[in-house]
């Protein structure tokens, strides 16, 4: 799970005037939602939604490519859907309020079997709480919830996630005695379906790719010109449009004793 600084993208695909008149029907739609009946509120957004920040969606990955937020998985020819970070079942506020929108694919989304588990993983509607009797009930009151499920615009969530060399993902070490730390992650495991076997064995084999990358240079010559194609490929993969590019970096880490790997860690 990498960072998304909110703030900083949704002041770059609002600046110019089709940004700007995406935030306008958003702006609108959240109007109109405000004077409806609170029971015809989520059926409306259910129908109408969907067309006012799907927009949003499409600015984003223009920046950000094609991937999901919570899993990095890059879905090439499958869409990608906005989650509402907070779902509208219980914020209906939220709906139409981009700061509450997440890029996701459908196995972070909507609840899909894992067989890891033997349950249905992905978010849906799910928004535990540490403290459930704590849910605000308008925006101002955001502040004192305190949630489970890891946000990727937050980034002390991102920094609780580490991951093994068969893929799978684990509590950042660096957390080993905070018990709170410890559920978020195990709980997110699977609302976010973050430890999909699918997921898994890509993060195993992007390891493998990596570990191979770097006994491949230390065994060419030094003048070789696939030096620079091996360093080129492994910088790219600790980009922020690259899948996995967490993992990837975590990965090389564990071989930063080299100079050359330590410079592509620094300035990637």
């Amino acid at each position: 799970m990498r960072h998304v600084d909110l703030k900083i993208l949704l002041a770059t695909i609002f600046a110019n005037k089709a940004g700007q008149d995406v935030s306008a029907r958003l702006f609108r739609a959240h109007k109109k939602a405000a004077g409806m009946a609170a029971a015809n509120r989520k059926s409306h957004s259910d129908r109408n939604g969907p067309n006012k920040w799907k927009p949003v969606k499409d600015l984003a990955t223009a920046v950000l490519g094609n991937k999901c937020w919570y899993t990095e998985v890059e879905l090439v020819g499958a869409p990608l859907g906005v989650d509402h970070y907070r779902p509208v079942c219980d914020y209906w506020w939220l709906a139409y309020d981009p700061e509450n929108y997440r890029i996701a694919c459908d196995w972070a989304n909507s609840p899909k079997h894992n067989s890891l588990y033997g349950c249905a993983g992905g978010k849906g509607d799910n928004f535990p709480l540490l403290a459930p009797r704590l849910r605000a009930k308008g925006k101002k009151k955001l502040r004192v919830e305190k949630p489970i499920i890891l946000d990727p615009c937050v980034p002390t969530d991102c920094e609780l996630l580490a991951f093994q060399v068969d893929g799978r993902p684990v509590l950042n070490p660096k957390f080993n005695g905070d018990a709170i730390a410890r559920d978020r992650v195990e709980q997110s495991k699977i609302l976010l379906n973050l430890d999909h076997p699918e997921f898994n064995s890509k993060r195993e084999q992007l390891c493998n790719d990596i570990s191979t990358d770097v006994r491949t240079y230390e065994a060419l010559p030094a003048n070789s010109p696939e030096r620079v194609d091996i360093k080129n490929r492994l910088a790219a993969r600790l980009g922020p449009k690259a899948p996995y590019s967490v993992a990837a970096r975590l990965y090389l880490s564990l071989r930063r004793d080299l100079d050359w790997v330590q410079t592509i860690l620094d300035n990637a």
